[in-house]
């Protein structure tokens, strides 16, 4: 047995200032850190990874030299990675793996937080149940929830919630950082405390009924997280079956994964659709492989050709190009998937605190960036054509 040095313990108990809590877990660098690579804040349901073995990654003979690739004159694709707290990073181009390293003291096997990347699993799942018979783009929310007649998430279609076109207001909460300042949603997923005095929705579902009607639904570009939380509600209340259960059925046990993905719930067990899930680096770009291929891996079709072919499509650039992401110059946003437009067919699942599921059709690529970055930006777009460029040219 190798022996244990003192260097390479931890202290038992903690010391309070390496402890991460719902109060401070957004304050600091290192406590980000420990939000993004452990889930041990709030309850957990587990997206089983089924019971075949995984599905084999292939690696190619020459790695990637990010450090050889600028985005910049001043910076390498490298030292970008290392100054925006990069705790994952893959390349794939045409099937096989380039470049696959890890930061940070994140693990292989760890479930990385994903945030808004979880949307884009929603949006999947929504449009497989459309594809189904199951639901009604057209319909409105209220018609699935009844609940949520009068509300403003209730006025909006399912087509337009999957596309951030219901603009709504909640009452104001204010959290630590200014983190969801003018809504509670941190509150009602379980994410944050509840501040002094505070008398608003304490589960999801109250969050949602607090909606308020702000525009004309499909009108604007305005995205917010209770868009995603009613989809969450309504397909719920069609199937039966939590978010969880859903991707688990529809995606996750099929691709061969490693490991168990993770869905964060609310203080009732509720799934947090609009940020709660979290998986392995490795698993993810098998993820983004298939929706590569137009939904096929593993020898079967996961998703629809079609399906894959109409994210691609995208959506209303003038009303995204008029909103508060305006900086994405260029993009649209469609059925929960950032769409580049750009020369490549990029498209992308994007979550708070930079974690990317990159998918370039056009250049055979998937890029998977996992982080624990307070302040993301256009950079990483940048970043990602560098890369797609150099390779192009290879």
């Amino acid at each position: 047995m190798q022996s244990i040095t003192k260097n390479n313990m931890k202290v038992f108990p903690p010391n309070s200032e390496d402890i991460v809590t719902k109060d401070n877990w957004f304050t600091t660098q290192k406590s980000l850190q420990g939000y993004c690579h452990s889930g041990e804040l709030s309850s957990n349901r587990i997206i089983w990874r089924g019971n075949h073995s995984p599905t084999p990654l292939s690696y190619a003979k020459d790695s990637l030299d990010l450090a050889k690739i600028n985005v910049t004159n001043a910076e390498s694709v490298l030292s970008y990675l290392e100054r925006t707290n990069t705790d994952a990073f893959l390349v794939m181009h045409k099937g096989e793996v380039l470049y696959e390293n890890y930061f940070n003291g994140y693990k292989s096997y760890q479930p990385h937080a994903l945030n808004s990347a979880t949307k884009s699993f929603v949006g999947l799942i929504v449009s497989l149940l459309s594809d189904e018979g199951v639901l009604d783009l057209n319909k409105k929310a209220s018609f699935y929830v009844p609940e949520l007649e009068g509300t403003g998430l209730g006025g909006g279609t399912i087509q337009q919630l999957l596309d951030m076109q219901v603009p709504v207001k909640y009452m104001e909460a204010d959290t630590p950082m200014g983190i969801g300042r003018g809504t509670p949603i941190f509150i009602a997923s379980g994410s944050m405390p509840k501040p002094d005095n505070y008398n608003g929705p304490e589960n999801l579902y109250e969050f949602m009924i607090s909606s308020k009607k702000d525009k004309l639904p499909g009108t604007v570009f305005k995205y917010e997280n209770g868009q995603t939380e009613t989809l969450g509600w309504i397909v719920k209340r069609l199937t039966g079956k939590n978010l969880a259960e859903l991707i688990q059925e529809f995606i996750w046990s099929k691709l061969g994964v490693e490991e168990n993905a993770l869905m964060h719930l609310d203080q009732i067990g509720t799934d947090i659709a609009s940020g709660g899930m979290r998986a392995t680096l490795r698993d993810l770009a098998r993820f983004g492989e298939m929706m590569r291929n137009n939904g096929y891996y593993n020898v079967q079709q996961i998703i629809p050709e079609h399906m894959i072919r109409d994210i691609q499509k995208g959506g209303n650039q003038k009303y995204l190009a008029e909103s508060s992401h305006h900086y994405l110059l260029g993009f649209s946003y469609y059925n929960k998937w950032w769409i580049s437009h750009d020369r490549y067919g990029g498209y992308s699942a994007r979550g708070k605190f930079d974690q990317q599921i990159y998918i370039a059709p056009k250049a055979d690529t998937v890029i998977v960036k996992l982080s624990s970055y307070h302040s993301p930006n256009s950079v990483g777009i940048d970043a990602f054509q560098a890369i797609l460029d150099y390779l192009v040219k290879q």
